[in-house]
């Protein structure tokens, strides 16, 4: 692993720098030396260290077993890197890191922060995280040089469907090349190995040549005719520039030939492609070796054409985008509920809706555990109740998912860290068969928002308007009637009628009365 050979490296510096220090003429040349072999050990340590986490990382992964379970797997490690309680933090730290790497902000909301993390996740246990941020970087700069080609793409028919299937070839060859590397290969796990690193060439890796080609403006014809077209000609036409190049590192073109005329080898050892330059032989080590820097290329070209996509606002996935690349509903809950603390997690899906079964913390509010779980409910499932045992007996959360949605949107749509959605969610969802908060809540938060807003100046207004839709939506028409008041205040100042400082005055009083609150 690249930490493996980074601390080997460190050391025969160390090993060098010591025997300058005992040979020197001089005593100053020998403690220049000596420091320098000090600096080599030190980063030597750092190295193993780092070394060691990753082949932690990958023993947890391996000891994990089916493939869904090992996507779980990197989705608690990538909540651990970015510190993220619920997969909607998750992606919008993940967006954040993102922008750092590439250098340009990410379109909000499109999901390309949680693909950034989970991949860099999975990189993190086999790979080069250096050449991976690269690769994004360099990709994302790439695919967007002819925005107009780019969206061409994406409303190509079958555009989304090719990206969702590349996706799941890519975790299958991680799978299979990471149970690989707990052991011996026996020849008939290696003849599956050698098909799914043709499978690469064939789906990821054509995607990664078509969106590099297109969005560079080096390919002009539609995304239908060039998913036609031969998959190892793309990749060598990409690999003609010297900026892709590097990009497409480990996808065996000639494996790929050998094995369309039945030229293809295998033995105990590895496998052999024969071809008309001649025969190319790979142990199993070099070939899982070579799946996983393809992997890692791949993986990267597609996170950096996400990235150029969501600049365009186009969102790659849905919601339950992971039912493509494996994940059942219930083993993705387990992996987000579990990170809250919850346990005994059951879910049962019928007439669009969701109920879920759940032991949570004493402490945890339910509500917060829904907004959390957003991102993963269905477009099609309309309804979402969770069954909570918790000490002192079993409460009952429902509503509409509708209102959950702008807490899985990372660019917070109402732009006050999600106040109103939540103060919508509590309103109009149930707790025990009962609203979660009542109207004197409602009105005492959305008051004092109010005289925030007319404490600032006509810019204030869209957010005035944005509460007067929410007494709209909870069915508070005394609300939205003190609102419409205090816009007009704000326009009209002191010239306003009496009638309309009598309806803001109102909203003082209710802004002024404490009002109990218990979080549900």
């Amino acid at each position: 692993m690249d930490g493996a050979r980074q601390c080997v490296e460190h050391l025969a510096q160390m090993v060098c720098s010591y025997l300058h220090a005992v040979s020197a003429v001089t005593p100053l040349a020998a403690q220049t030396h000596a420091s320098e072999a000090q600096r080599q050990m030190d980063a030597a340590g750092e190295a193993l260290g780092t070394h060691t986490q990753g082949v932690a990382r990958l023993n947890e992964l391996l000891d994990a077993g089916s493939l869904p379970d090992q996507l779980v797997v990197l989705l608690r490690q990538a909540m651990e890197d970015l510190r993220a309680s619920d997969l909607t933090e998750l992606n919008a730290r993940a967006e954040e890191s993102l922008e750092v790497t590439v250098g340009l902000q990410p379109g909000r909301g499109c999901g390309v922060g949680l693909q950034f993390a989970l991949q860099r996740a999975a990189v993190a246990v086999y790979g080069d995280l250096k050449r991976f941020d690269e690769i994004v970087k360099t990709s994302a700069a790439l695919v967007a040089q002819r925005p107009d080609l780019l969206a061409g793409l994406a409303a190509s028919q079958h555009f989304a469907s090719d990206f969702e299937a590349a996706l799941l070839d890519l975790f299958d060859a991680f799978s299979q090349a990471a149970r690989t590397m707990d052991g011996d290969i026996p020849r008939q796990i290696g003849r599956s190995l050698a098909d799914i690193v043709v499978s690469m060439v064939e789906g990821p890796g054509q995607l990664a040549a078509i969106a590099l080609l297109a969005g560079s403006g080096q390919k002009t014809r539609p995304y239908e005719k060039l998913r036609q077209d031969n998959a190892t000609e793309l990749i060598r036409s990409a690999r003609m520039r010297p900026d892709m190049e590097p990009l497409l590192k480990g996808l065996n073109l000639d494996l790929r030939t050998a094995q369309a005329h039945r030229m293809v080898r295998y033995s105990d050892d590895g496998v052999t492609a024969d071809i008309k330059s001649g025969a190319r032989t790979l142990t199993w080590d070099e070939l899982t070796d070579e799946v996983l820097l393809a992997c890692e290329s791949t993986m990267g070209c597609l996170v950096g054409l996400m990235h150029a996509m969501s600049r365009l606002g186009v969102t790659m996935g849905r919601a339950d985008g992971y039912r493509a690349i494996g994940i059942p509903p219930q083993t993705m809950l387990n992996a987000v509920l579990t990170t809250a603390g919850c346990s005994n997690i059951s879910l049962t899906e019928a007439h669009g809706t969701w109920t879920v079964k759940l032991t949570v913390p004493t402490y945890t509010p339910l509500t917060l555990l829904a907004a959390g779980i957003a991102a993963v409910v269905p477009d099609g499932v309309s309804t979402l109740t969770l069954l909570a045992d918790r000490t002192g007996g079993q409460h009952i959360l429902s509503g509409a998912v509708a209102l959950l949605r702008p807490f899985a949107d990372a660019s917070d749509p109402d732009g006050d860290q999600y106040g109103i959605a939540a103060v919508r969610l509590q309103r109009l969802w149930t707790y025990d068969g009962r609203p979660c908060v009542d109207d004197a809540s409602v009105r005492c938060w959305a008051a004092r928002q109010v005289s925030a807003a007319i404490s600032g100046d006509i810019h204030s207004v869209p957010r005035l308007r944005a509460l007067r839709a929410l007494a709209v939506e909870t069915g508070d028409p005394e609300l939205a009637e003190a609102v419409t008041a205090a816009i007009r205040f704000l326009r009209l100042g002191d010239t306003t009628d009496r009638r309309t400082k009598k309806l803001v005055a109102k909203l003082d009083t209710w802004g002024s009365k404490p009002v109990p609150y218990q979080p549900v």
